[in-house]
Formats: C-alpha cells, sequence, structure tokens
C-alpha cells in the first residue's frame, strides 16, 4: 500500500469511487443480460459491452462526488471505442480501466494509453536515470491503469492498481485495490 508521499498515492474514497464504479457497472451488465438468450458470435463483443457498462457507472459516480476532485472524460480510441478517463488534476494523475484475466497480467498494449504512459518515464527512478534532458517532451500526467476481471458475474474476482512503463510492457507498481474508508454507491 503506498502512502500519500508517493507520486502514485489515491485515497481511500479515490479507490472507493473506482471500486464502485466496477461493481455497480458489473452489477447492472448482469442484471441486464438475465432471462436473454446468449448469441452465437456473443464472445466478439460481450467484453466489450461490459466494459461499457464499468465505463458508464465510472463516470456517473465520479461526477456525484465532486468532493474528490475528479473530471471523469469519455475519450474515443480509433473510429468507436469508447472509454473513460479520470483525471485527478490537482495531482496530475490519470487512471484508465482495462479488463484482464488475471491479477497480474498487463493490459494489452494501446495506442491511447500511450499517450499518458509516457508520463510515467519522469516517476520510475530506473526510467528516469536514463530521460532526456528536455523533460518538456514527455507528458506530465502520471498514468495508472486499474484492471479487473468480471467476466464470472457481478463480483469482480479482482481490481487491481498499478503503473506501468511507457512501453507498457511492465509494471512499475502494481497492488490490490482495497479500501476501508467508502463512498457512497
Amino acid at each position: 500500500m503506498l502512502d500519500s508521499s508517493h507520486e502514485f498515492y489515491l485515497s481511500s474514497a479515490e479507490k472507493q469511487l473506482i471500486i464502485n464504479g466496477i461493481t455497480n457497472g458489473l452489477e447492472r451488465f448482469y442484471k441486464d443480460r438475465e432471462g436473454k438468450s446468449a448469441l452465437v458470435t456473443e464472445r466478439n463483443f460481450i467484453s466489450r459491452q461490459r466494459a461499457s457498462y464499468v465505463f458508464d457507472s465510472i463516470y456517473h459516480i465520479a461526477n456525484q462526488h465532486p468532493e474528490l476532485n475528479v473530471t471523469p472524460e469519455i475519450r474515443t480510441a480509433g473510429l468507436s471505442y469508447e472509454y473513460v478517463s479520470l483525471f485527478f488534476e490537482t495531482r496530475k494523475i490519470v487512471v484508465t480501466f482495462s479488463q484482464v484475466k488475471r491479477p497480474e497480467d498487463l493490459p494489452e498494449y494501446s495506442e491511447y494509453r500511450n499517450e499518458y504512459t509516457e508520463g510515467n518515464r519522469l516517476y520510475n527512478p530506473q526510467l528516469s536515470f536514463f530521460r532526456e534532458d528536455d523533460e518538456f517532451n514527455l507528458k506530465i500526467y502520471k498514468h495508472l491503469v486499474v484492471t479487473f476481471n468480471g467476466s464470472h458475474g457481478p463480483d469482480p474476482l479482482f481490481v487491481w492498481i498499478g503503473a506501468t512503463t511507457p512501453e507498457q510492457n511492465e509494471w512499475i507498481y502494481h497492488e490490490e485495490l482495497t479500501v476501508d474508508v467508502g463512498v457512497g454507491r
């Protein structure tokens, strides 16, 4: 667990907002699917539908809690994939979300996360030793990615948070996302 002096630190209330967004989204997704027959080609798009419910829930919960100073933004990757990012402006942190199979899994490389992960170069001591002198070329946001698996029902198998290298091929830091203090659902 990171303390408040760490660059990637999120408060308990901020973490709870994320957890509530994921669990509420999954609950809605599975409730809406109850009693509906499965499509033969359903696996082609079911994970994207599930993610859309989670993104929608995170977006609305973040807007309901202005005291946390978080701005949810809907972004588009490619021509049609919409996703939600959370911006913690006062600490220059951006959070994105990714469904993965196992807790230790890295999210698949993505161009849309790439614009944020470059900023992690400034906050990784191993990488910053080799960084360029011209830091203005690097993004100033620190990027966190929340990974979860909701493929087995409304209770996610896990929810983890971490920061990847700019190449998105290794964790800089990675931990289970658990919270003691709550934000209303």
